[in-house]
């Protein structure tokens, strides 16, 4: 890993490492009164040891807000909290403010584009920009960047990627002008290059300036390998610091960054990136999460520097922990997107589901005046490894319960779906860390009424989870059936024709483990995506082995799933063979297979030769119950799905736990929430 804490420059300015943390939108932006957690946030990272740290973007100019909360930097008030984030941060690290347009993925009813073209993900038709609009928005990014500078950022990245303004320009999909900023290629590139002549003009020679360009978009009839070498090319020739390449549009239907793509997948596109446009520092991305990928990446020559976003997010120490030699105790991200992105795309702040505290430093900060207490925590699922963790590294006496052989609970069944197998990295992480921290972990041990009164702890966290409900129906017993934590654990064996029945997050997940076995390869993924084709990347169907239905009686499949990482999911799903029912009621099951009844009332029998039940859980409970009951005096919490079994919900779970931990010792609980 000696590679990755060499210096190196951008511009005149020198990176002590190898890692920069990429652009992210943390959801406190587009209004005052912000700074202070944002400076908390990024000032935890800067402790970490990651030597740059990208912004989320903030707007050249009002248009070019993706949203209102969005940091438009020619606004006043907005300038003022950017420059009272940068000076609580002064002296911790360089901040790199990124540069934004939206374009035509504003949504507002005003967005712009090069083009009127609407973007799939948008409901409003772009107003094309006159050729004078085009100039003024040029002239903006040189506003800005001068701006930049001035509220104390040390060096600026523009945002030429991820399908937004500037690489909406780029792109003979969404820019069908014919004039300076298009028509052939070169015209289509002007956009990016007049915006870098802006940048420079308004900044100090040798100011670090980051152009984050696309390397792949993932549409139908992006521009060729060849048109992006000649802008990585052209860039450099017009003086930018470091090219930074981007992944995929967010209206592609390519996954990029999601638990379905594989590490370092990305990586191959910025390295032949980097063989064509040599002299310059060239940044890697999307799906970078371990030191593993980061070695390999390095030993391929495949970047000179990678950039992290949602893995500082899990933990702000990754860096120094790499240095260090201390990996088993990174707190790895997962690629869930359910605290990041499923937030920050419903304007929600976004945190960390395997790390809570991301985003709420200061929510979360040691209470002097609380004693040492004596802490039982009982069910090693998420929400019981967090509360143990809290209350550990707040100096609480911990012993932890788990009645299995093994730590995890849920977490542990769902690494054996594929794509998920990133769990076991949180697993990992807890076995590492709780040790360290002083844990005294019991496996095998059912922890009853009996060995708590022993004990006698000053705070009890019940983490004791759920189990599968029982599903009654006519001819049960007619076909193999079993429950999905049967099916998950090995201990059930699905037939080749499987009805699945519920269609909620746990159905759609069994049914995908169900078409596909493993977790995908480098290889498979590609070859899945035909994304080799460079221009013409799609799904390609792969049928599978088996054939696989999931039924649900009312409402959308996938329920409790996030908006960024579903459609990829029924999407693949549908390239296997995967049939979806739904708006019914469950008949019988015969020796041919299931019976329903659909809402016109048509019976319909679907052949099966095997069941898997996925139709909810329950909360076990009763331990808790009882002891709440006899010892009414004690500080006592319950958490997670013990709590509230209606979902399997990871991200309230680590919450609850995190808060319990903070709530010891304490008259009135820690109610923070994601």
């Amino acid at each position: 890993m000696e590679r990755a804490f060499q210096p190196i420059n951008i511009g005149k300015f020198t990176l002590p490492n190898r890692f920069v943390m990429g652009s992210m939108h943390l959801g406190l932006e587009g209004k005052t009164g912000t700074a202070e957690r944002m400076a908390a946030f990024y000032g935890k990272r800067f402790e970490g040891g990651v030597g740059l740290i990208v912004t989320g973007g903030i707007s050249v100019n009002e248009e070019g807000r993706g949203s209102k909360h969005f940091f438009n930097i020619q606004n006043e008030e907005h300038a003022s909290e950017l420059k009272k984030m940068n000076d609580l941060l002064n002296g911790s690290g360089t901040m790199c403010a990124q540069l934004f347009h939206a374009g035509r993925y504003a949504f507002d009813r005003n967005c712009v584009g090069p083009s009127a073209i609407r973007a799939p993900i948008n409901r409003y038709i772009p107003k094309a920009l006159t050729e004078e609009e085009c100039w003024k928005t040029v002239e903006d990014f040189g506003i800005a960047a001068k701006l930049a500078k001035e509220v104390g950022f040390g060096a600026v990245e523009i945002m030429g990627s991820e399908g937004y303004l500037i690489n909406q320009f780029f792109s003979p999909v969404t820019n069908h002008r014919d004039d300076h900023f298009g028509g052939d290629h070169k015209r289509r590139m002007n956009m990016a290059v007049e915006v870098l002549r802006a940048v420079v003009k308004n900044l100090p020679e040798g100011f670090p300036i980051i152009f984050r360009m696309s390397g792949i978009d993932l549409i139908p009839g992006n521009p060729t390998f060849e048109e992006v070498c000649d802008l990585a090319q052209t860039l450099k020739q017009e003086g930018v610091s470091a090219l930074n390449i981007g992944i995929g549009w967010h209206e592609s239907r390519i996954p990029t960054i999601s638990q379905l793509v594989p590490r370092g997948a990305w990586a191959n596109i910025a390295g032949r990136i980097k063989e064509k446009t040599p002299g310059i520092p060239i940044i890697a991305s999307n799906r970078v999460n371990d030191p593993i990928t980061v070695q390999r990446i390095f030993d391929k020559d495949q970047a000179d520097i990678i950039s992290m976003a949602r893995p500082f997010l899990a933990d702000p120490f990754i860096v120094k922990k790499i240095q260090t030699d201390t990996s088993d105790r990174i707190n790895t991200c997962i690629a869930c997107n359910q605290s990041c992105l499923d937030h920050a795309f419903v304007d929600k702040s976004v945190s960390c589901l395997v790390n809570p505290q991301a985003v709420n430093e200061l929510d979360y900060v040691s209470d002097q005046n609380v004693q040492r207490q004596k802490v039982v925590v009982i069910g090693s699922g998420p929400g019981g490894l967090e509360a143990a963790r809290a209350s550990a590294s707040l100096g609480h006496e911990v012993v932890l319960f788990e009645k299995s052989d093994q730590l995890g609970g849920q977490f542990l069944l769902a690494s054996n779906i594929p794509g998920k197998s990133e769990f076991k990295e949180t697993i990992r992480y807890f076995k590492n860390e709780l040790p360290a921290l002083g844990v005294d972990i019991r496996l095998n041990t059912n922890c009853d009424l009996k060995l708590l009164e022993e004990l006698n702890p000053d705070a009890i966290i019940f983490a004791t989870g759920v189990k599968p409900r029982e599903f009654a129906l006519p001819g049960i017993d007619t076909l193999p059936a079993g429950n999905y934590t049967d099916y998950l654990t090995g201990k059930f064996k699905a037939g080749k024709k499987v009805a699945v029945i519920g269609g909620g997050g746990i159905g759609v997940d069994v049914a995908h483990k169900l078409t596909e076995e493993n977790d995908p390869s480098l290889e498979s993924y590609s070859k899945k995506y035909n994304i080799d084709s460079y221009t013409n990347a799609i799904i390609q169907t792969h049928k599978s082995e088996r054939d696989v239905a999931i039924f649900r009686r009312s409402g959308k499949h996938g329920a409790g799933l996030g908006p960024t990482t579903f459609w990829a999911l029924k999407q693949e799903l549908e390239a296997s063979g995967v049939e979806f029912f739904q708006g019914l009621n469950y008949k019988e099951i015969t020796k041919d297979g299931l019976k329903i009844t659909m809402k016109n009332g048509e019976e319909v029998l679907y052949p099966c030769d095997s069941l898997v039940l996925c139709v909810g859980q329950e909360k076990e409970s009763s331990l808790y119950e009882t002891y709440k009951s006899l010892y009414p005096q004690k500080q006592i919490f319950v958490i997670g799905g013990a709590k509230d079994s209606k979902g399997i919900d990871a991200e309230r779970a680590f919450m609850e736990g995190l808060n319990a931990a903070y709530s010891i010792g304490k008259e009135n609980k820690v109610s923070a929430t994601v």
